[in-house]
């Protein structure tokens, strides 16, 4: 078999990481694959050759893409003409839906490999019709929540759940770190990876904070994302009191905060995964523009926005989103979290039932044996 050539796009920093877990599987499967695309740090350290930085791409709600909309297209274009001129074996695309599912349209065009999609947009949330493009241009979609596979069945679209990423990634931090103890209540804030969402949430979460250091005199954290220099962060957070947490080196440190914790304020996103996963009882906060709440409102077609309460149908975790993101209502919640222990344990118990609904497949591994068998199949059909 000749060596194979992938391109991956990862537009955030889940994505990287995700991404990089399956190209080190990847890589075991097809030593001699070569890998471009677009990423971050930890595609990086699979020595992937990136185009652009998942920081250049970054952008999130429909006035900030509008507003760089010229860029965007630049990039687009970049990477129609990456994927022409090197005619990649495989695309691999890592959710990021307004970017990716436009890439899919224009290459089709004139590319005949194979197109996989490796954790799904959620298109069963919001503006459904989006799974047509799947429907037609791509070949294979390896999903990471059990009920997708229905989804997309429904829709005439092959996908195989290869189980979720984050189990294989925090039961191993898990099994060498254990919790522990301090005289202090523990509260860990993480107010996002977007400037657009930091700048808006983050003077919300300061004041929340403040409001819990006075009551509970408790240590306040804010877990802070590498896409942005330090200073970015103390510029915002000026109280000496609170501590940053900003770990570029992609250690464990946030996890260890986040296991260390005893409550969690977290923005909605995949850090809810992570701190179900670790066990570590959280509320989800989201804030973002007036224009593109009431574009999204009425695209959106679920009843909660935290993956946890999706999936265990129900609201396990409160969600406090837009008008209702105050540093009241966030003291009250954090309030009842730390006093109320028959509460919090049922939303442990929450976190249990989530496990079993996940399971504990080695998603990168089972992603990337069948995207070596797709090319394989491809192979021998040449």
């Amino acid at each position: 078999m000749k060596n194979k050539k992938i391109f991956v796009f990862a537009g955030e920093s889940s994505g990287d990481m995700h991404a990089a877990s399956l190209i080190r599987e990847l890589k075991d499967l097809l030593p001699e694959i070569s890998i471009t695309g677009i990423g971050g740090p930890e595609m990086l350290k699979e020595n992937v050759d990136l185009l652009y930085d998942l920081k250049q791409v970054n952008f999130i709600g429909f006035s900030s893409v509008i507003k760089n909309i010229r860029k965007i297209k630049s990039i687009l274009n970049k990477c129609i003409s990456e994927i022409k001129k090197n005619d990649p074996d495989a695309v691999i695309l890592i959710d990021y839906p307004g970017f990716n599912l436009k890439l899919i349209r224009e290459i089709r065009k004139f590319y005949t490999g194979k197109i996989i999609y490796y954790i799904s947009p959620q298109l069963w949330a919001w503006h459904k019709s989006r799974v047509k493009i799947i429907q037609k241009f791509v070949d294979l979609m390896l999903v990471v929540f059990p009920f997708e596979v229905d989804f997309y069945s429904k829709e005439n679209v092959k996908a195989v759940f290869v189980g979720h990423p984050l189990i294989k990634r925090i039961d191993k931090f898990i099994a060498s770190n254990s919790k522990t103890s301090s005289d202090k209540t523990v509260i860990s804030i993480l107010p996002g990876s977007r400037k657009d969402e930091i700048e808006r949430m983050l003077p919300v979460l300061v004041n929340a904070a403040s409001l819990l250091k006075k009551e509970f005199n408790a240590e306040i954290n804010f877990i802070c994302s590498s896409n942005f220099n330090k200073s970015f962060y103390e510029e915002k957070i000026t109280n000496k009191d609170f501590i940053i947490i900003y770990d570029e080196n992609n250690s464990d440190l946030n996890y260890r905060t986040i296991l260390n914790s005893d409550l969690v304020i977290t923005k909605s996103g995949t850090s809810t995964m992570e701190c179900a996963l670790i066990g570590t009882p959280f509320c989800v906060v989201y804030k973002t523009g007036n224009l593109n709440y009431a574009i999204g409102k009425r695209l959106v077609d679920v009843e909660h926005i935290a993956m946890v309460n999706i999936l265990l149908k129900r609201k396990a975790v409160k969600e406090f989103l837009q008008d209702e993101m105050t540093a009241e209502n966030i003291f009250e919640e954090a309030e009842r979290l730390i006093n109320d222990k028959e509460y919090s344990e049922k939303i442990r118990s929450g976190f249990t039932e989530l496990r079993e609904i996940l399971g504990n497949k080695d998603a990168s591994l089972i992603a990337a044996k069948e995207i070596v068998g797709l090319l394989n199949i491809k192979n021998q059909s040449n």
